[in-house]
């Protein structure tokens, strides 16, 4: 197999992070997503990928909250930070970064000045399309800094590619073929200087245009993208912006390329997916998709 083309750091998955996991996982389908079979973390959570030719959705949600601890990293553990997280709010809670090293990776980005809670390897029992049990294996950078509200980040380095960039995975109903940009609302100045920082660090300086009221970072594979609360509300004005406790920097929007937007607005008024327009493209109610918008656009 092909081995991903995703760059270093370039984005590998947002982390879109529900209660009730069967029942969103049912209007993934019906947005017209192929999911991977569920599996579990052994840290007590249940997931499964929307898989794309570079990146993925990761669908996430508590399974058994009694495993929380297991696999912690000093004081840090996985399934308690994405528990806290949906004691909040559902939604994007983290996006991985793409890595192919994690070691050399993580010392990378420690030097470049990036807190740390550490790296953490785990393997996850999975099953390939033809039902034959394999196990995948991770290595995480855990890059959790929680003065930038909801916009950490973890770098992902798949030892197993073999069993997530799975051509069978990747044919979905509704044509997506990868994700290429994701949304923050920064709820004031200083949030949004504190986000385009941390890019510069990720991607240095020339990858990152800071202008009044926005960012965008250029990771290599799709871009992250930050906005102003009155910017989102217009750009995404048809659906609303996903519901949010407080004011912090948190994730609004994934945006992902379809290139036939007339065959998903069929798909989803056949399947009574709730949906509007912007500029861009097709969007999807957040409510809908797990407190996230969903952008389709064509180019």
């Amino acid at each position: 197999m092909i081995p991903p083309r995703n760059t270093r750091f370039g984005i590998d998955h947002p982390l879109v992070t529900v209660h009730d996991h069967p029942r969103r996982l049912a209007h993934y389908a019906r947005m017209g997503f192929a999911p991977s079979p569920v599996s579990y973390h052994p840290w007590g959570t249940v997931t499964s990928l929307m898989m794309f030719g570079e990146n993925f959705i990761e669908l996430i949600g508590v399974d058994n909250a009694g495993k929380f601890g297991a696999h912690a990293v000093g004081d840090f553990c996985f399934g308690r930070y994405l528990g806290s997280f949906l004691a909040r709010e559902e939604g994007v809670s983290l996006v991985a970064l793409h890595s192919q090293d994690a070691r050399a990776d993580h010392g990378r980005l420690v030097q470049a000045g990036l807190r740390t809670q550490g790296l953490l390897d785990f393997r996850r029992a999975m099953c390939k399309p033809d039902g034959t049990p394999d196990e995948a294996v991770v290595s995480l950078g855990l890059f959790i800094d929680e003065s930038l509200g909801d916009a950490s980040n973890v770098i992902c380095h798949q030892h197993r590619p073999d069993l997530i960039w799975i051509p069978e995975w990747q044919r979905h109903p509704n044509g997506v073929t990868g994700i290429v940009g994701i949304t923050y609302v920064t709820p004031d100045a200083v949030s949004l200087r504190a986000l385009a920082t941390r890019w510069q660090q990720l991607y240095g300086a020339r990858h990152v245009d800071l202008y009044e009221g926005g960012a965008v970072a250029d990771t290599g594979c799709g871009e992250l993208r930050a906005m102003s609360l009155q910017w989102a509300e217009a750009r995404y004005a048809a659906v609303g912006l996903p519901m949010a406790q407080g004011m912090r920097t948190h994730a609004v929007a994934i945006t992902l390329l379809a290139p036939d937007l007339a065959h998903i607005e069929a798909l989803w008024r056949a399947h009574g997916v709730p949906y509007g327009y912007n500029e861009h493209g097709l969007v999807v109610e957040p409510e809908f998709a797990g407190n996230v918008v969903l952008e389709f656009v064509n180019h």
